[in-house]
């Protein structure tokens, strides 16, 4: 029995060990390189589901730049015009920095409203109506947490 439950052991340590080293070396050789200067890097207009806009004629607009060498995160930064109202579907979960302007959210049954400086987390699978009064500018952060993380967070909801 103990050397069976030490065999279990030591092969769960090796295949951690394993996994570990594996993303290193994908790290280390398909991370972005450092930036050795500046890059500018403007917006560019992008469409939504039609579906999604309910009020107005939100202009919006969008930059990625940051990818992470496995595609599980990425940065960037969105801006909408307004006054509009849509709806957004979360596919990742997506962490907001408010930038300039503010927006008043209906999300999980709650309402709240931010301004710049405020911060929010939106879950995947979730969806969000958004109230633009005049404009908004956010940096953003997708994050894909995996299926089995997923499925994990909606059977413990």
């Amino acid at each position: 029995m103990k050397k069976t439950l030490a065999i279990g052991a030591t092969t769960v340590l090796l295949t951690m060990l394993g996994a570990t080293f594996y993303h290193a070396i994908a790290y280390v050789t398909q991370a972005q390189p450092a930036s050795t200067s500046a890059v500018n890097l403007p917006v560019k207009p992008f469409e939504v589901d039609p579906s999604w806009i309910k009020e107005g004629k939100p202009n919006f607009r969008a930059a990625e730049f940051f990818k992470s060498y496995d595609g599980e995160t990425s940065s960037g930064i969105f801006e909408c015009d307004g006054p509009s109202t849509f709806e957004w579907h979360y596919q990742l979960d997506e962490s907001i920095y408010v930038l300039e302007g503010g927006v008043d959210i209906d999300y999980e049954g709650k309402k709240f409203s931010l301004k710049q400086g405020d911060t929010v987390l939106f879950r995947a699978g979730t969806k969000a109506l958004w109230h633009v009064p005049k404009g908004i500018r956010k940096s953003w952060t997708l994050h894909d947490a995996g299926k089995p993380a997923r499925g994990l967070a909606s059977l413990l909801k």
